[in-house]
């Protein structure tokens, strides 16, 4: 036995528990280091199936950039830990159920399905062809979006600044 299903089981089984754990915990930041958790996990999911850029993006953007910002939006705002994660979950009943349907269909497709598992060739690096595209062809809409998000962040920094002062 090799040890690459071992791995995707791993990862996969990472990315999984740590999405229940960030739906299940009662503390606000526990679930989201639980979030941070389940990112790592699906980057490496991607690693290991070979999209590295998409697995460099995965850590830079979500576990370096929103978990982080989760978790100041979190720890900055004015409430008291008492008010954080106190609430009762009225239609708690019905999710599950509804969560325990979904489940059950995605089982009985999944068991339904053939899959045809082939040997893969050996794959190239994604990275220098999309950062190629990206500075080449597709600079003009890059520099928008940055500036664009640059934007937004000055924004929102003067709202909070706004509410304080």
């Amino acid at each position: 036995m090799s040890i690459e299903p071992i791995l995707f089981w791993l990862f996969a089984g990472t990315a999984v528990v740590g999405g229940l754990m960030a739906v299940l915990l009662p503390r606000i930041i526990h679930a989201v280091f639980s979030l941070m958790l389940s990112f790592v996990g699906v980057a490496a999911v991607y690693a290991f199936a070979g999209a590295d850029f998409l697995a460099v993006t995965q850590i830079i953007v979500y576990v370096g950039g929103v978990t982080v910002m989760l978790a100041f939006g979190v720890l900055l705002t004015g409430r008291t830990s008492l008010d954080l994660g106190k609430r009762e979950v009225r239609n708690r009943p019905l999710a599950i159920v509804i969560a325990g349907l979904l489940f059950a269909g995605l089982m009985a497709a999944i068991t339904a399905s053939q899959f045809h598992i082939a040997a893969a060739p050996p794959m190239d690096a994604t990275t220098e062809g999309i950062g190629g595209l990206l500075l080449g062809d597709y600079i003009i809409a890059f520099e928008f979006a940055s500036v664009l998000l640059l934007a937004a962040l000055v924004g929102a920094a003067y709202l909070v600044r706004r509410g304080n002062a």
